[in-house]
């Protein structure tokens, strides 16, 4: 199930604000402590986006792929040139930006199931990055993640 769609609400200024801090990489604890607010609320408001953006329930890093692409955010300075991926961890790469799910994350792939974690930390490793929601903004900075490359290079997203 692919969970980045065009959001069907407007978003809040709260919405907005939130959704500038979660592209940047900000967590919800930085921005919580950042902004003076509780974890619950900022917690809240993050489950809110999720609504309004398409992917309920999702992880984080699923989240900033839907901020990125629905143009909530501006997308990121890439900062240094990108690394060099196989055509498959491109692939690897826009299913781990698009899907919640494990095996559709391998189905959307072209991998086995048993073979996600160790392609994963293969794909972070090659990108120079251990965290999901990194790899996402890194993706979005480099164009990897843009739909206009996805549909240059023949995948979709």
């Amino acid at each position: 199930m692919t969970t980045t769609t065009s959001p069907t609400k407007r978003l809040t200024q709260a919405e907005k604000d939130l959704a500038l801090q979660l592209a940047a990489g900000l967590g919800v604890h930085t921005i919580a402590a950042k902004e003076c607010l509780a974890s619950s609320t900022v917690r809240s408001r993050v489950k809110a986006l999720r609504s309004k953006l398409g992917c309920p329930g999702a992880p984080l890093h699923v989240l900033v792929h839907a901020i990125l692409s629905a143009g909530h955010a501006p997308n990121p300075i890439a900062p240094s040139p990108a690394p060099d991926v196989s055509s498959e961890q491109a692939k690897l790469w826009r299913a781990l930006a698009s899907h919640k799910l494990a095996l559709d994350i391998a189905h959307a792939a072209g991998i086995a199931p048993a073979d996600l974690k160790e392609q994963t930390d293969q794909l972070l490793t090659a990108v120079g990055t251990t965290d999901l929601t990194q790899l996402v903004i890194l993706g979005h900075a480099w164009g990897t993640l843009r739909s206009d490359h996805a549909t240059r290079s023949g995948a979709s997203l």
